[in-house]
């Protein structure tokens, strides 16, 4: 019983680490999938197989190395020169994902609520901390409570809801909807392991790591399928930061208000696992910082100052440059070979 707590929560972190922002409010899904219609579809697929290998390919791998944080990881990967290099640049990718998350939690409060987006940055800080406080556990419970009611609302929105079709989309072209999905599982899942590292070097069992990655990764699959459909249901709602959101409202105010708290409630997991990976990785690299929790408030801080920027033109103008830069450092994650138990 306890291996299937285990593995759950696992597969609960795997896909809150990577639901933030930017995918709860579904403006991360019409950025990278739902602009290409069915092309997108299949850069859906695509995008959960590569997030599904990669994870748990690298969750196994850093069992075995026995490696402490991200930074040792790459380290073993790419060598000491090249390593340090891939550290920069996940470092600041990371630093300005955080602050991302903040900007939506902002975003949610201002565009939904009608309240001061500084309420709900300074919330999202507040309640952030109270769980980082709580390490390892409290990085798994809180992606244990969240995550499934956003599977919930997802799959009850997507057989329930309401859309009008396709048509009203531009047509895609080229082949950008294949260098979307690529760059979407890259950047996403390079980011992710900063979080998945540390806690991998927890587990002690390689098969519980290995059922929480895959059904994580399903799991995460299956959410970025029905988002995208209900994305191109209702094409009007791309319109706002948060489109999901704006799906959710004909619904009733309870059940919008609820869906609110449920993208809040996200974006948390993602800011939270964040800055528990990096905090490690800022650690290992500066020791003459201090504590993990010194370096925890030092990136608390960074965060809310990148988080007064607005939350829209952060997604469109960030993520897709991250993605490119996350690109050839994952294909050859793809092709390494796993180490000798």
């Amino acid at each position: 019983m306890k291996k299937i707590i285990m593995v759950f929560q696992i597969a609960a972190t795997f896909i809150g680490t990577i639901v933030g922002a930017g995918f709860a409010s579904g403006r991360e899904i019409v950025q990278f999938f739902t602009q290409y219609q069915a092309y997108g579809t299949a850069g859906a697929a695509l995008s959960g197989v590569l997030l599904t290998w990669i994870g748990v390919k690298m969750m196994v791998y850093t069992r075995r190395i026995g490696a402490y944080s991200f930074n040792e990881l790459v380290a073993h990967l790419f060598g000491e020169r090249l390593g340090t290099v891939i550290e920069m640049m996940i470092f600041f990718i990371i630093f300005g994902m955080n602050g991302v998350m903040l900007a939506g939690a902002g975003a949610v409060f201002q565009e939904q609520l009608g309240w001061h987006r500084q309420f709900g940055i300074l919330l999202a800080v507040l309640i952030g901390v109270l769980f980082l406080l709580k390490g390892v556990r409290g990085l798994l419970w809180v992606n244990t409570l969240v995550v499934p009611v956003l599977i919930v609302f997802v799959v009850t929105l997507f057989f329930f809801g309401r859309g009008a079709g396709e048509s009203a989309w531009a047509a895609p072209d080229g082949v950008r909807w294949f260098v979307a999905a690529i760059s979407y599982a890259a950047f996403n899942m390079l980011t992710a392991l900063v979080v998945l590292v540390p806690l991998a070097k927890e587990i002690d069992d390689e098969a519980v790591l290995r059922l929480g990655g895959l059904f994580g990764g399903l799991g995460l699959t299956m959410l970025i399928f029905f988002s995208h459909f209900l994305m191109i249901g209702d094409p009007n709602a791309a319109q706002f930061d948060m489109p999901m959101a704006e799906i959710v409202r004909p619904f009733g105010s309870a059940m919008h208000f609820v869906f609110v708290v449920v993208i809040f409630g996200e974006i948390l997991t993602t800011f939270i696992g964040n800055v528990f990976g990096l905090a490690r990785q800022l650690r290992s690299t500066f020791p003459a910082i201090g504590g993990l929790r010194s370096a925890m408030m030092l990136l608390i801080a960074g965060a809310f100052l990148i988080g007064q920027a607005g939350y829209g033109s952060l997604v469109g103008v960030l993520y897709p440059l991250y993605g490119i830069l996350c690109l050839v450092v994952v294909l050859y994650m793809l092709w390494v070979r796993l180490p000798k138990k």
